[in-house]
C-alpha cells in the first residue's frame, strides 16, 4: 500500500530491501507486522526495494532511497522502521549521512528483527561503528559471493557439448 505524500502528515515508514530479484520480502514483513498493528493505515507509508544492492548501488540509484530522503528533508517522516542497518545501506558514508540527516529532522529509526527489536541510538559514534561494521559485512559477501561464481561457475544442467575435433 503505497499512499501519496502530504505535507502536514508524518508518516510510520516501513521500509524493507532485498538485494536480489531470488528473495523476497516476507521474513521482513512480518517482522514488522507487530509494529504496523499500532497505527491505523492512513499513517503508514510502506517502501520496497526489490533486487537493489546496497552493495553495488549508490543513494542516486536507489529511487525508493531517494524518496525517503527528500521526505524526511521536508519533515513528512516520524520514525523508520528495517529489518537491520543493513536493509537501509551498507556503504559507510552514505549511513552515517543517513543517521545525521534523521538526527537532523527528529525521525527515529527502529530495527525490527528478532535480535535488534530496538531503536537506533543516540550516539553518533556507536552509530558510525555499527555503520563500519555493516559495511565490512557487505563487502565480505560480495567478495564471498564472487569467489564462488570463480570456484563453481553457472552451467546448464543436463547438456554437455562435445567439442568435435
Amino acid at each position: 500500500m503505497v499512499q501519496t505524500i502530504k505535507n502536514k502528515n508524518k508518516f510510520k515508514v516501513f521500509f524493507r530491501r532485498v538485494s536480489t530479484i531470488n528473495q523476497d520480502l516476507a521474513m521482513q514483513e512480518s517482522a514488522d507486522a507487530m509494529y504496523r498493528e499500532n497505527y491505523i493505515p492512513d499513517e503508514i507509508l510502506i517502501m520496497n526495494e526489490d533486487g537493489v544492492s546496497a552493495n553495488k548501488l549508490d543513494i542516486e540509484k536507489r529511487p525508493q532511497m531517494k524518496k525517503l530522503i527528500q521526505m524526511i528533508i521536508n519533515y513528512q517522516v516520524d520514525i523508520i522502521y528495517a529489518f537491520d542497518r543493513s536493509r537501509l545501506f551498507r556503504d559507510f558514508y552514505e549511513s552515517n549521512y543517513f543517521v545525521s540527516l534523521c538526527k537532523k529532522h527528529k525521525v527515529k529509526i527502529f530495527f525490527t528483527s528478532s535480535g535488534n527489536g530496538q531503536q537506533a541510538t543516540d550516539s553518533t559514534l556507536l552509530e558510525g561503528v555499527m555503520n563500519i561494521v555493516s559495511d565490512v559485512e557487505g563487502k565480505n559477501i560480495a567478495r564471498r559471493t564472487e569467489e564462488a561464481r570463480k570456484r563453481y561457475p553457472p552451467r546448464k544442467l543436463g547438456y554437455i557439448k562435445q567439442k568435435e575435433t
